[in-house]
């Protein structure tokens, strides 16, 4: 996919705001993007698994920040509440993708009153699309995921930071 110009139409992504070329993708109800952002986020994961030896720690945090940023309002909440443990486990505790994934179903077997919250105006200026034009997409990756973490309302930050120390063992923080 190449950046839009003006020969060719293009088209807003809901969640992110990026503006992509238009595409045949077939969209998904899942997400709230664009299915022209749905196809950068496969050409991402395309990119990180032909180059697995150097991002594939970043594995679940590509998946969490596209999923924080691509909120729909009405999905079930325990997505964003994934979502955004993933972000926080990451960036502020160290944790790699299995401690991730571990927390996730140690939360989803230990509790269902998932917090209500509502998605920011704008989720981070960063997006899949950004990172997968980046020259150093590694780099590209880890700040795409701190903006949209720093995006989130700091009361909705503290309500991921304590359910995640309430419900997840210690040593799945690697700091």
């Amino acid at each position: 996919m190449n950046r839009p110009d003006d020969t060719h139409e293009s088209t807003t992504c809901p969640g992110c705001r990026a503006v992509l070329p238009r595409s045949e993708w077939p969209g998904d109800a899942k997400y709230n993007a664009s299915a022209e952002c749905l196809e950068v986020a496969g050409e991402l994961l395309g990119y990180e698994v032909e180059h697995a030896a150097q991002l594939g720690y970043l594995h679940q945090l590509r998946i969490d920040a596209y999923g924080a940023q691509h909120v729909t309002p009405d999905a079930p909440r325990i997505g964003r509440v994934f979502a955004l443990n993933g972000l926080y486990m990451y960036l502020e505790r160290g944790s790699g993708n299995l401690d991730v994934r571990t927390a996730h179903g140690i939360m989803a077997n230990s509790y269902d009153d998932w917090p209500a919250m509502t998605p920011p105006e704008q989720v981070g200026r960063l997006t899949a699309y950004d990172v997968l034009l980046a020259d150093d997409v590694e780099s590209a990756l880890i700040s795409w995921a701190r903006e949209v973490w720093e995006s989130w309302p700091p009361e909705d930050q503290e309500i991921i930071r304590k359910l995640t120390i309430e419900l997840v063992p210690e040593k799945y923080f690697r700091r």
